[in-house]
Order: structure tokens, then C-alpha cells, then sequence
């Protein structure tokens, strides 16, 4: 019996240095995948939310009646998603060869672990933890600069719910932010185009999945998503970015001071 057990544990020890010596992966989506497997769905009814965009967005307060028992069941897929952010880099792996029919239910999951970490960092910052919201809101952006990598309209679309609301929000709170957390959140920002996305990339690859699917179906006359339209939404999003440009500004600080 003594015998088996060292064996055993022998056998254990192995696995365990192997494991040690596995390299981490660079690549978030695998770990976005294992926050959205964890992660719970939003209430279902449509006060609630309403309620639930209005926080992630800024536009209303927290209120921790209502939501403060969904972030914390939500509380291990959040960890999970803020330490992805932090990784090099991010390939879903999409099959744009498939066309239209190419699979995207990443997307969906995505908009709402984006509006949920939206979520959170209200609720840190009405608990005055204004550091700890600061972390959260800069997740965000990184989460949706993955969210859109590589992706058509849709994808970028989808991630800029997760970073508008990032943006409104520490524009909201530069006025309360240290030095510290000021070259924090203007380090995030130089790290993103002017326009929060590669938007031309994401109208080529339009394109190519356009046309894939009219090689597959000469019958589809799908028209490209309007230019205008387009050029409408990153203009929006530039606007977003440079306010809280602005608002980090010493010009800004010294004007508030007055």
C-alpha cells in the first residue's frame, strides 16, 4: 500500500510541475469564453433592465436594491473578463470564409459582460472606492478594443458598448482623479485610434464577407452598410474621447480650481 501511494503521489507531483511550467495564454478570448460560460443572465424584466442600461451608462445612480445582488452573482465572471483585458491579445478565431453565415454569439454575450462591468464600477464608485471604479471603467476599454479586433460592423458596434460608457463615466470623474489615475486613464486613451476603432477595417472586411457571400449566391443584392452612416458613429465616439481628453487636461484642472 505504501508502495501505490508514493507512486500516486509521484504521479501527482509530475502532473502539477507540468502544469507549472505550462505557459499562460496570451489570448483573452479563451478566457472571455470561460466568463461568459460563468456568467448569469441579466433580469429579465424590462423596468429592471431599462435600469440596468441607464447604470451602465452613466445616465442613472446605482442602485444597489436592484442590482447589487446580479453583480455579485456575477462577481467570478467579472474577475475573469478584467484579467483577460489585461493580456496581448485577442483572436476569436471567426470564420469570415462562412459568409454571412459566419458564427458570432460572442458578440451578444459580449454586450452584456460589457454593460455589467459598466455596472460595477457605478456601484464602486457610489461606495467611494473611486480607485477600485477607475480599474474597472479602463477594463472596459481594453475589453472592447478585443471585443472589435478583427471584426465587421457588428463587433465594432457591440464593443462600443462597452467603451462609450467607460468614456462618459471618467469623464464624469476625471474632476476626482489623482495624478495617479489621470496618467492611467490617459495612458488607455493614446493606446485606442482617435475614433475608438479601426472603422475602415472593419467596412473592408464588410466587404469581403459581402462579396463571399454573392460568389456563394449570385442572387444576393444585400447592399454595404451606409459610409455616412459609419463615418456618423466614429465621429460620435472621437467626440467621446477627446471630452475626457479635455477633462484630464491641466487647462481643465486649473479652470476647475477657480
Amino acid at each position: 500500500m505504501k508502495i501505490v501511494t508514493t507512486i500516486v503521489l509521484a504521479g501527482l507531483m509530475l502532473v502539477a510541475r507540468a502544469d507549472a511550467q505550462a505557459p499562460a495564454t496570451t489570448n483573452a478570448a479563451l478566457r472571455y469564453w470561460m466568463a461568459f460560460a460563468l456568467m448569469k443572465d441579466p433580469p429579465s424584466d424590462q423596468a429592471t433592465m431599462e435600469l440596468f442600461d441607464r447604470v451602465a451608462s452613466g445616465a442613472s445612480a446605482w442602485d444597489e436594491a436592484k442590482l447589487g445582488k446580479f453583480v455579485d452573482d456575477n462577481r467570478e465572471a467579472l474577475q475573469i473578463m478584467q484579467r483577460a483585458t489585461k493580456l496581448p491579445s485577442c483572436d476569436w478565431g471567426l470564420e469570415y470564409e462562412l459568409g454571412p453565415n459566419t458564427p458570432i454569439a460572442h458578440l451578444a454575450k459580449a454586450r452584456v459582460l460589457g454593460r455589467l462591468n459598466g455596472v460595477e464600477a457605478a456601484r464602486l464608485d457610489a461606495r467611494g472606492e473611486r480607485a477600485a471604479a477607475v480599474d474597472v471603467w479602463l477594463a472596459g476599454i481594453r475589453f472592447s478594443q478585443h471585443v472589435a479586433n478583427g471584426g465587421t460592423l457588428i463587433s465594432l458596434l457591440s464593443a462600443r458598448l462597452s467603451l462609450s460608457p467607460a468614456l462618459k463615466s471618467l469623464a464624469r470623474a476625471a474632476p476626482r482623479l489623482d495624478t495617479s489615475e489621470r496618467q492611467q486613464v490617459e495612458a488607455a486613451l493614446r493606446a485606442i485610434p482617435e475614433s475608438g476603432f479601426d472603422w475602415a477595417d472593419a467596412m473592408k472586411r464588410e466587404a469581403e464577407v459581402l462579396a463571399t457571400a454573392k460568389k456563394r449566391d449570385p442572387k444576393i443584392t444585400a447592399p454595404m452598410p451606409n459610409q455616412s452612416s459609419v463615418d456618423k458613429v466614429a465621429n460620435d465616439v472621437r467626440a467621446e474621447r477627446k471630452q475626457l481628453l479635455d477633462a484630464l487636461s491641466p487647462a481643465s484642472g486649473a479652470q476647475r480650481g477657480r
